[in-house]
Protein backbone atom coordinates (compact mmCIF):
# COMPACT_ATOMS: atom_id res chain seq x y z
CA UNK A 1 0.00 0.00 0.00
CA UNK A 2 1.37 3.25 -0.86
CA UNK A 3 0.22 6.47 0.91
CA UNK A 4 -1.72 9.38 -0.36
CA UNK A 5 0.43 12.14 0.46
CA UNK A 6 3.32 11.36 -1.78
CA UNK A 7 4.81 14.82 -2.37
CA UNK A 8 7.55 14.97 0.31
CA UNK A 9 11.21 14.90 -0.43
CA UNK A 10 13.59 14.84 2.06
CA UNK A 11 17.34 16.33 0.89
CA UNK A 12 20.51 14.40 0.45
CA UNK A 13 22.03 16.95 3.54
CA UNK A 14 18.87 16.10 5.59
CA UNK A 15 19.32 12.44 4.94
CA UNK A 16 23.57 12.82 5.97
CA UNK A 17 22.75 14.85 8.64
CA UNK A 18 20.07 12.33 10.37
CA UNK A 19 22.51 9.14 9.71
CA UNK A 20 25.65 11.55 11.41
CA UNK A 21 23.94 12.98 14.66
CA UNK A 22 20.54 10.17 15.11
CA UNK A 23 18.11 13.06 15.08
CA UNK A 24 16.81 15.47 13.19
CA UNK A 25 14.66 18.67 12.87
CA UNK A 26 12.54 19.04 9.65
CA UNK A 27 10.76 21.89 8.68
CA UNK A 28 6.48 22.33 7.94
CA UNK A 29 6.38 19.01 6.43
CA UNK A 30 2.74 18.78 7.56
CA UNK A 31 0.21 21.04 7.05
CA UNK A 32 -2.17 22.81 8.47
CA UNK A 33 -5.19 20.21 7.88
CA UNK A 34 -3.19 17.53 9.45
CA UNK A 35 -2.33 19.77 12.44
CA UNK A 36 -5.45 20.49 12.83
CA UNK A 37 -7.10 17.05 12.54
CA UNK A 38 -4.49 15.51 15.17
CA UNK A 39 -4.86 17.98 17.51
CA UNK A 40 -8.57 17.26 17.52
CA UNK A 41 -7.83 13.58 17.45
CA UNK A 42 -5.88 13.95 20.75
CA UNK A 43 -8.18 15.79 22.64
CA UNK A 44 -10.70 12.81 22.92
CA UNK A 45 -7.49 10.64 24.59
CA UNK A 46 -7.65 13.51 27.38
CA UNK A 47 -9.30 13.39 30.53
CA UNK A 48 -8.89 17.06 31.72
CA UNK A 49 -6.86 16.03 34.79
CA UNK A 50 -3.44 15.49 34.02
CA UNK A 51 -0.84 17.23 33.50
CA UNK A 52 0.97 14.92 31.51
CA UNK A 53 -1.05 12.21 29.18
CA UNK A 54 0.52 8.91 27.16
CA UNK A 55 -1.54 7.09 24.93
CA UNK A 56 -0.28 4.54 22.71
CA UNK A 57 -1.44 1.81 20.24
CA UNK A 58 -4.18 3.96 19.06
CA UNK A 59 -4.25 3.41 14.71
CA UNK A 60 -6.14 0.20 15.48
CA UNK A 61 -9.97 1.47 16.46
CA UNK A 62 -8.92 5.19 16.07
CA UNK A 63 -9.55 6.40 12.24
CA UNK A 64 -8.32 9.11 12.74
CA UNK A 65 -5.18 8.42 13.83
CA UNK A 66 -5.55 5.47 11.16
CA UNK A 67 -5.10 8.24 8.34
CA UNK A 68 -2.45 10.19 9.42
CA UNK A 69 -0.52 6.78 9.44
CA UNK A 70 -1.53 5.61 5.95
CA UNK A 71 -2.30 9.28 4.61
CA UNK A 72 -0.12 11.67 5.60
CA UNK A 73 3.65 12.35 4.60
CA UNK A 74 5.10 10.61 7.68
CA UNK A 75 5.61 7.16 6.02
CA UNK A 76 7.19 8.99 3.09
CA UNK A 77 9.56 10.69 5.23
CA UNK A 78 10.52 7.25 7.03
CA UNK A 79 11.65 5.79 4.10
CA UNK A 80 13.54 8.38 2.92
CA UNK A 81 15.26 8.87 6.11
CA UNK A 82 15.64 4.72 6.51
CA UNK A 83 16.99 4.50 3.24
CA UNK A 84 14.32 1.51 3.22
CA UNK A 85 12.18 -0.04 0.56
CA UNK A 86 9.18 -1.01 2.83
CA UNK A 87 8.19 1.29 5.43
CA UNK A 88 5.84 -0.74 8.12
CA UNK A 89 3.92 1.41 11.09
CA UNK A 90 4.59 -0.15 14.69
CA UNK A 91 2.69 1.99 16.74
CA UNK A 92 1.90 5.26 17.08
CA UNK A 93 1.90 7.66 20.35
CA UNK A 94 0.63 10.77 22.13
CA UNK A 95 2.39 12.28 24.37
CA UNK A 96 0.47 15.56 26.04
CA UNK A 97 2.07 18.15 28.76
CA UNK A 98 0.18 21.20 29.77
CA UNK A 99 1.38 23.67 31.39
CA UNK A 100 2.98 23.39 34.43
CA UNK A 101 3.69 19.68 33.96
CA UNK A 102 6.38 19.11 36.73
CA UNK A 103 7.14 15.80 35.39
CA UNK A 104 11.09 15.52 32.79
CA UNK A 105 10.58 12.98 30.42
CA UNK A 106 13.87 10.93 31.39
CA UNK A 107 16.94 10.18 29.53
CA UNK A 108 16.46 6.97 27.39
CA UNK A 109 15.79 5.36 23.90
CA UNK A 110 13.40 3.85 22.44
CA UNK A 111 14.74 0.59 21.23
CA UNK A 112 15.31 -1.66 24.23
CA UNK A 113 11.81 -0.28 25.51
CA UNK A 114 10.20 -2.88 22.55
CA UNK A 115 10.61 -6.05 21.10
CA UNK A 116 11.95 -5.29 18.03
CA UNK A 117 15.42 -4.84 16.46
CA UNK A 118 17.24 -3.31 14.00
CA UNK A 119 18.82 -0.35 12.25
CA UNK A 120 16.20 0.83 9.87
CA UNK A 121 14.09 1.65 13.21
CA UNK A 122 12.59 5.76 13.40
CA UNK A 123 10.44 7.43 15.39
CA UNK A 124 8.61 10.75 13.32
CA UNK A 125 7.55 13.23 16.03
CA UNK A 126 4.84 15.65 15.17
CA UNK A 127 4.89 19.00 17.04
CA UNK A 128 0.90 20.32 17.76
CA UNK A 129 1.94 23.36 18.83
CA UNK A 130 4.93 25.73 19.17
CA UNK A 131 7.91 23.99 21.41
CA UNK A 132 11.10 25.49 22.85
CA UNK A 133 12.86 23.65 25.72
CA UNK A 134 10.82 25.54 28.17
CA UNK A 135 7.67 23.89 27.01
CA UNK A 136 9.63 20.59 27.47
CA UNK A 137 11.46 20.15 23.55
CA UNK A 138 13.19 17.22 23.27
CA UNK A 139 16.76 16.80 23.31
CA UNK A 140 19.23 14.79 22.10
CA UNK A 141 23.01 13.51 22.77
CA UNK A 142 24.04 14.25 19.40
CA UNK A 143 25.78 10.69 17.70
CA UNK A 144 24.33 8.30 20.52
CA UNK A 145 22.47 5.79 18.17
CA UNK A 146 26.49 4.70 16.64
CA UNK A 147 27.17 4.38 20.62
CA UNK A 148 26.23 0.48 19.85
CA UNK A 149 25.28 0.42 23.09
CA UNK A 150 22.23 -0.46 25.11
CA UNK A 151 20.49 1.49 28.01
CA UNK A 152 17.95 -0.77 30.00
CA UNK A 153 14.33 0.25 29.82
CA UNK A 154 12.47 1.82 32.74
CA UNK A 155 9.31 3.62 33.28
CA UNK A 156 8.83 7.36 33.37
CA UNK A 157 6.30 7.85 36.01
CA UNK A 158 4.54 6.25 39.36
CA UNK A 159 1.54 5.24 37.30
CA UNK A 160 3.62 3.05 35.16
CA UNK A 161 6.32 2.01 37.41
CA UNK A 162 5.76 -1.56 37.51
CA UNK A 163 5.61 -1.79 33.54
CA UNK A 164 9.11 -2.84 32.91
CA UNK A 165 10.03 -4.16 36.33
CA UNK A 166 10.78 -7.41 34.85
CA UNK A 167 13.23 -6.12 32.24
CA UNK A 168 17.00 -6.95 32.48
CA UNK A 169 18.23 -6.11 29.26
CA UNK A 170 20.93 -3.37 29.08
CA UNK A 171 23.33 -1.26 31.50
CA UNK A 172 22.04 1.96 33.75
CA UNK A 173 21.63 4.24 31.81
CA UNK A 174 23.98 7.48 32.74
CA UNK A 175 23.01 10.92 34.15
CA UNK A 176 23.43 13.20 31.00
CA UNK A 177 22.62 16.14 32.96
CA UNK A 178 25.36 15.72 35.17
CA UNK A 179 27.99 14.99 31.81
CA UNK A 180 27.16 17.86 29.66
CA UNK A 181 30.72 18.82 29.11
CA UNK A 182 31.47 15.74 27.65
CA UNK A 183 29.01 15.81 24.98
CA UNK A 184 27.29 17.95 22.64
CA UNK A 185 23.15 17.88 22.57
CA UNK A 186 20.94 18.95 20.00
CA UNK A 187 17.89 20.82 20.48
CA UNK A 188 15.36 22.62 18.25
CA UNK A 189 12.18 25.52 18.80
CA UNK A 190 9.60 24.40 16.81
CA UNK A 191 6.43 25.03 15.32
CA UNK A 192 3.10 23.11 14.47
CA UNK A 193 3.63 20.96 11.20
CA UNK A 194 7.77 21.06 12.05
CA UNK A 195 8.96 17.06 12.73
CA UNK A 196 11.45 15.64 15.05
CA UNK A 197 13.14 12.27 13.14
CA UNK A 198 15.26 10.01 15.49
CA UNK A 199 16.68 6.41 14.90
CA UNK A 200 15.81 4.47 17.43
CA UNK A 201 18.77 4.13 19.66
CA UNK A 202 19.27 7.58 20.00
CA UNK A 203 19.78 9.20 23.63
CA UNK A 204 17.04 11.87 24.23
CA UNK A 205 14.71 13.39 27.29
CA UNK A 206 12.72 16.59 27.79
CA UNK A 207 12.24 18.52 30.91
CA UNK A 208 8.71 19.14 32.44
CA UNK A 209 6.81 21.95 30.62
CA UNK A 210 8.24 25.07 33.23
CA UNK A 211 5.82 27.36 30.97
CA UNK A 212 2.64 29.09 32.60
CA UNK A 213 0.31 29.08 29.27
CA UNK A 214 1.85 26.71 26.70
CA UNK A 215 0.52 23.27 25.91
CA UNK A 216 3.22 20.38 24.37
CA UNK A 217 0.90 18.60 22.72
CA UNK A 218 2.34 15.51 19.94
CA UNK A 219 1.86 12.50 17.99
CA UNK A 220 4.78 10.32 18.11
CA UNK A 221 4.74 7.25 15.09
CA UNK A 222 7.47 4.40 15.39
CA UNK A 223 8.41 2.83 11.85
CA UNK A 224 10.85 0.27 10.88
CA UNK A 225 11.89 -0.91 8.02
CA UNK A 226 13.47 -3.56 5.31
CA UNK A 227 15.73 -4.83 8.13
CA UNK A 228 14.05 -5.14 11.42
CA UNK A 229 13.46 -8.32 12.89
CA UNK A 230 11.04 -8.91 16.07
CA UNK A 231 12.88 -9.73 19.30
CA UNK A 232 10.80 -10.03 22.26
CA UNK A 233 12.25 -10.09 25.63
CA UNK A 234 11.00 -10.38 29.28
CA UNK A 235 8.98 -7.17 30.89
CA UNK A 236 8.14 -4.89 28.13
CA UNK A 237 5.17 -3.77 26.90
CA UNK A 238 2.79 -6.32 26.48
CA UNK A 239 0.94 -4.35 23.74
CA UNK A 240 3.48 -4.48 21.01
CA UNK A 241 4.02 -8.12 21.71
CA UNK A 242 2.80 -10.41 18.81
CA UNK A 243 2.37 -14.10 19.61
CA UNK A 244 2.67 -15.07 15.67
CA UNK A 245 6.04 -14.21 15.84
CA UNK A 246 9.61 -15.29 17.05
CA UNK A 247 12.50 -14.27 17.82
CA UNK A 248 14.47 -12.75 14.10
CA UNK A 249 11.18 -12.88 12.04
CA UNK A 250 10.23 -9.76 9.92
CA UNK A 251 7.42 -8.19 11.36
CA UNK A 252 5.33 -9.13 8.63
CA UNK A 253 1.75 -9.63 10.69
CA UNK A 254 -1.60 -7.29 10.74
CA UNK A 255 -0.18 -5.88 13.94
CA UNK A 256 2.17 -4.26 12.16
CA UNK A 257 1.42 -2.97 9.27
CA UNK A 258 3.15 -1.98 5.51
CA UNK A 259 2.34 1.57 4.95
CA UNK A 260 4.87 1.87 1.53
CA UNK A 261 6.43 -0.99 -0.34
Amino acid sequence: MQTKDMGVKVSREDIARFEEDGAICLRGLFDGRWVERMRSAVEGYLDGASKFAVDWVLWPTDSEMRAFAFESPAAQIAQQLMGSQSVRLFFDQIFVKEPGAEAPTPWHHDQPFWPVRGRQICSIWLALDSVSRESSGLEYVKGSHRWGREFRPAAFSEKNKDLFEEARHGEPIPDFDALRDQYEFLSWDMEPGDCLVHQALAVHGASGNRTHAQRRRALSTRWVGDDAVYAPRPGLDVKLYDERLRDGDPLDTDKFPKVIG
